[in-house]
């Protein structure tokens, strides 16, 4: 039993060394997004991946590959995982609400989990990870190749926002390209419908896909945001990113950091593609 331990936790490392690096040929071109950032008071890494040219585009890519909470990124995987463990029957169920009225309106009531991922209702993921519980994730994540994240009955309702769990931009868009062809070991019916809910803007010409996620500012540490998915124009071409930030100076989030996450990446992506 220690050996089969033993050689789970070798691979499981080995796959997470692989992710955070890019594909033997697939190049790496710096990119200077940073006035885009500063026009947002943000610091931070934006990278980008076309998959046709099979090129990634970073700015500040060492940042890129350093690992941060994956907070409420971590409901994509969350929600493939409830879908295909039974945890969740489909994203019509509904999260009740447990009576505790929260700063954030849009919590307060009762909702199907469609619309809580779309409203990042953490309430709601906490009581899906309880279902799901410590064996399910621990069994499913290296399945899933979503690395870095520490599970245990401890952390079971917060993992993904607090304590020792991290993840890469590099990781996370390797997790995206393939959850967005479909190559996951979930249930094909699961991913299609977890992309439907990441659907953000949609026109005759493209979609844009993506989740946010905000590790809200603590004592010891600042406001960091994410922005993670991917552009699907109707031509055929992609282009997946992977966007985290922070306020410029250790200063708190102000009304700015909610949208400006998606302003970022989608005046980035008009840079790359003219």
């Amino acid at each position: 039993m220690r050996q089969a331990f033993l050689l789970l936790l070798v691979f499981y490392t080995l796959l997470l060394a692989a992710c955070t690096r890019p594909l033997a040929g697939q190049a790496v071109a710096e990119y200077d997004f940073g006035p885009l950032f500063r026009a947002q008071g943000l610091d931070g890494s934006l990278l980008l991946y076309d998959e046709t040219a099979g090129q990634f585009t970073a700015y500040n890519a060492a940042r890129c590959r350093q690992r941060f909470l994956p907070a409420s990124t971590f409901k994509i995987p969350n929600t493939l995982l409830a879908l295909q463990t039974g945890a969740l029957r489909d994203t019509a169920d509904i999260c009740r609400w447990d009576g505790t009225t929260r700063s954030i309106a849009a919590w307060n009531q009762d909702m199907p989990f469609a619309r809580a991922l779309r409203v990042s209702a953490v309430p709601c993921y906490q009581q899906l990870a309880r279902r799901i519980g410590v064996a399910a994730y621990q069994q499913w994540l290296p399945k899933l190749g979503y690395p870095g994240m520490v599970v245990t009955p401890a952390t079971l309702d917060t993992f993904w926002l607090d304590g020792d769990s991290r993840i890469s931009q590099f990781e996370q868009i390797d997790f995206l390209r393939r959850l967005q062809a479909e190559t996951l070991p979930i249930a094909k019916r699961h991913q299609q419908a977890v992309k439907q809910l990441l659907i953000l803007r949609k026109t005759p010409t493209a979609t844009l896909y993506g989740k946010t996620g905000w590790r809200f500012r603590s004592a010891g540490n600042p406001d960091n945001g994410w922005l993670v998915g991917w552009l699907a124009r109707a031509d055929g071409r992609r282009i997946f990113f992977a966007l985290n930030a922070e306020p410029q100076n250790g200063q708190p989030a102000d009304a700015r950091f909610g949208p400006a996450r998606q302003l970022i990446v989608e005046a980035a992506l008009a840079e790359v593609m003219q």
